[in-house]
């Protein structure tokens, strides 16, 4: 007799959201029950609460003890002409619709996304009636699914910026936040241009005059 298709529990996250270079990334992971407890067993978390090299530690198992895994990367130029929420939504719901006509699925849980009714209500559309479907805030401090989803967001994204990096000689992390970030900005924009890698709708980008001196740049700061 065959052994009945275990339900799965599905994560849905992103990285890179609020960054002004490089892309954005929007992760799927689906596991049944056993497997979610033993990723909390392995210390899966919040990936803002993991340093960078222990969620790169995380990342093979997170892969191992998951039924299904995917990721979709969005990059600035596409960024620069669309709603960021609108963007973060179809990806998520990409990545669902291929995943719902393999396996059983119990519960379908995603971070927070701008307005949480429209995405919830549009993952309901591709699922069973019986389906929990969930659009939550920091969903991926409170459900291990999400937290596995998040981690392998960032580890992607940190790979992708890293490789920024090595083209584009990218300092920081990407966020506006980031001093670091801020400088190499404003001395690219120094020099005429800013690079593809760059999000160039971002209010903080735009503020940056193209083609002045850094120094008068900072004075007029």
């Amino acid at each position: 007799m065959l052994e009945k298709a275990r339900e799965l529990y599905v994560g849905l996250d992103e990285a890179g959201r609020g960054s002004c270079v490089g892309p954005l990334v929007v992760s799927l992971v689906a596991a049944d029950e056993a497997s979610l407890r033993a990723l909390a067993e392995l210390g899966v978390r919040d990936s803002k609460k993991l340093a960078p090299s222990r969620r790169l530690e995380m990342f093979p198992s997170i892969l191992l003890y998951s039924t299904y895994v995917a990721v979709r990367a969005i990059q600035p130029q596409v960024i620069n002409s669309h709603n960021i929420s609108r963007l973060t939504t179809e990806a998520m719901l990409s990545l669902t619709a291929p995943l719902t006509r393999r396996h059983p699925i119990r519960r379908v849980v995603a971070d927070y996304v701008n307005p949480p009714r429209r995405l919830q209500r549009l993952l309901r559309s591709l699922l069973r009636p019986s389906v929990e479907v969930l659009v939550v805030e920091d969903a991926d401090d409170k459900y291990v699914e999400c937290m596995a989803a998040s981690i392998v967001a960032k580890v992607v994204r940190d790979n992708e910026i890293a490789k920024l990096r090595a083209i584009y000689g990218v300092r920081g992390s990407g966020y506006p936040s980031d001093p670091e970030t801020l400088e190499w900005l404003m001395s690219e924009a120094s020099r005429g241009a800013l690079p593809p890698c760059v999000r160039k709708s971002w209010r903080t980008v735009k503020r940056i005059p193209l083609g002045e001196g850094l120094d008068r740049w900072l004075r007029r700061s």
